[in-house]
């Protein structure tokens, strides 16, 4: 078993040493989403200490990180595939090994940094703008509201999923033959989140692509550790509050 933790919880744990202390033997795996996300955070701009506590508790748990992107470890999951973690990550292990012993951004490249951001973070709602508008058009088409929320469409989700795994490998992999059971918990939420979108209920936000995507990595018998309530209400609605890690009351939650 493994238990993954987004990002949010990683934040928490370098505030908290109380909570840290009841998951510290816990098998916490890190993964690349949590990397990428803390040191691309505009925190590093004026509250570098806030992703340096959180990277250094990352740390404790390093023999059980996972470094693949999740669409690489679900590719990973179902056929052999060469992923080069010096290549493809060198530098932003660098980086957070840096930001880990107490370097931060220097105050003339700190600019240039929040330009840098924001252009990335533009790229992700772009493409979620893209998608919301999708949804308006299939929101259009629905006739019985009630009839399309009960629709089995988590094939068309698995579908999805499989162009997000060809594209990351540059189409070296599919997942054609794949068993979706193994990635149940991606696969049942994302498609009540797509049900939700395609409803109206919400929009597609830029740090949304990152949510969904770390799901990628629990497998059956593997927990999520989040906070964030509309994945713990989506992941309830999907059937799967098994896949939850639960700590016990602390001042985060």
């Amino acid at each position: 078993m493994k238990i993954i933790a987004d990002t949010h919880i990683w934040y928490y744990l370098g505030q908290d040493e109380n909570l840290f202390k009841k998951v510290k033997d816990e098998p916490i795996a890190p993964t690349f989403i949590n990397i990428y996300e803390l040191c691309k955070s505009e925190n590093l701009i004026d509250r570098g200490d806030l992703v340096k506590h959180a990277i250094q508790k990352l740390f404790h748990f390093k023999t059980n990180v996972i470094y693949e992107p999740p669409f690489v470890y679900v590719a990973k999951l179902h056929k052999q595939y060469d992923f080069d973690v010096k290549k493809e990550i060198g530098d932003i292990l660098q980086f957070a090994s840096m930001l880990a012993k107490g370097q931060s951004i220097e105050e003339n490249k700190k600019e240039t940094f929040r330009i840098i951001l924001k252009e990335k973070t533009q790229d992700l709602q772009n493409a979620a703008d893209m998608f919301n508008a999708e949804a308006e058009k299939i929101r259009q088409r629905i006739i019985d509201r009630n009839s399309h929320k009960k629709e089995d469409t988590q094939q068309l989700t698995g579908g999805f999923i499989n162009f997000c795994v060809e594209v990351v490998t540059n189409k070296q992999c599919n997942l054609e033959g794949f068993d979706l059971n193994q990635i149940e918990l991606l696969v049942k939420t994302l498609d009540k989140y797509f049900k939700s979108v395609e409803m109206g209920h919400r929009k597609i936000k830029a740090n949304d692509w990152f949510d969904f995507a770390i799901l990628g990595y629990v497998q059956p018998g593997d927990k999520i550790w989040t906070q964030e309530k509309q994945w713990l209400n989506l992941i309830k609605e999907a059937g799967c509050e098994n896949y939850l890690f639960k700590v016990n009351k602390c001042k985060w939650f």
